[in-house]
């Protein structure tokens, strides 16, 4: 009996630690769960687009999963990365995209490059980059791809040569992930002149380009290589503001007998009253032009009163306005019938 019960004892003592040691296990395996990282949030980035281009630091690789979550797999080494941070071509610019943080408080950004060869997560910290990219670290760093240059000093311009070659983007090519074509064939456009509104260079090829609007169809805008267009040079034009109309009539006849378009094209001489003196003279005792624009004709034997009336027209000279003055024809020598009536010609 005694031999039953030793056995029953044993039997008992070893089901019970076996039960423990079941019970050990499982707790092990549940802390270990517990422990696991896991993806507690995932969502696409809410930044614009051109805020979240970045360039890798090669401090962390990329993977298809968040690094620390099981079953995640190298897509991009350190080394690599560390390579494509410091390239001189655009393509190997990355937009971010989502956003992954874990249960440690970790986040990760998932990223693609401009080319599409490199897709997948990276480690960026225990701050939401997603709140401000421009601060983003550790795996990633915020960059810009273009910067503004110098605009042209003629803005109206036209195509070199028209055709697909050269074509209207959305953005300057591979300056932003996806920038895509506006206008693929710009042969129906050439001859025809655009307006160049903004001019960037590309920040690791050194790339020009500008922005143009089409002048007869403001609906065909877009980025084109700055070497595909030439500038036009506009023919000089004076403005008004430059230009004093100047009417000689003969005193006697009361005919007009010289119509003149005064330039200015001094740039010490601003003032219209001094400018019109230069050409006019004073109206009385300083003839200056007056024997050129209206030959034969002075302004001396006039009376008191004309000569009067013609200081005080020179005196009140504006651009963009007429003065009109009197003067006597000293001689014969210029033919009645060259004369025109004042009151049927006006300026």
């Amino acid at each position: 009996m005694n031999k039953n019960l030793h056995k029953t004892l044993f039997i008992g003592l070893a089901a019970l630690g076996l039960f423990a040691a079941a019970g050990f296990s499982s707790a092990q395996t549940a802390n270990a769960k517990s422990k696991a990282v896991k993806v507690t949030r995932d969502y696409a980035a809410s930044a614009k687009g051109s805020d979240r281009n970045v360039v890798p630091t090669g401090q962390y690789a990329i993977y298809t999963k968040p690094g620390t979550v099981k079953g995640a797999r190298l897509v991009a080494s350190k080394t690599t990365l560390g390579a494509l941070a410091n390239s001189e071509n655009s393509k190997d610019y990355f937009r971010a995209y989502r956003v992954a943080r874990t249960n440690r408080g970790s986040y990760y950004a998932k990223v693609v490059s401009f080319d599409y060869q490199h897709r997948g997560w990276i480690y960026v910290g225990k701050s939401n980059p997603d709140s401000d990219w421009s601060s983003v670290g550790y795996g990633l760093k915020y960059t810009e791809t273009t910067k503004e240059a110098a605009m042209p000093d003629t803005r109206t311009v036209q195509l070199t040569n028209p055709g697909v070659i050269n074509s209207l983007w959305s953005a300057p090519y591979r300056s932003q992930y996806r920038a895509q074509k506006v206008l693929t064939d710009t042969t129906p456009y050439g001859g025809e002149d655009f307006t160049v509104t903004q001019s960037v260079e590309m920040i690791r090829e050194g790339t020009p380009y500008y922005y143009v609007v089409n002048d007869n169809d403001p609906q065909i805008h877009g980025w084109i290589y700055a070497g595909a267009v030439i500038e036009q040079v506009p023919t000089p034009t004076v403005s008004n503001d430059k230009i004093v109309y100047a009417k000689i009539i003969d005193a006697d006849s009361g005919l007009v007998v010289a119509d003149q378009t005064l330039t200015n094209t001094r740039a010490d001489l601003t003032n219209a009253p001094a400018f019109a003196a230069t050409e006019l003279g004073n109206g009385s005792t300083d003839e200056a032009k007056l024997g050129a624009y209206a030959p034969g004709y002075v302004y001396d034997t006039l009376s008191a009163a004309d000569k009067s009336a013609n200081y005080s027209a020179i005196a009140g000279a504006t651009y963009g306005s007429t003065v009109t003055v009197k003067a006597r024809l000293a001689s014969t020598a210029l033919p009645f019938s060259t004369l025109t009536d004042a009151n049927l010609t006006s300026k």
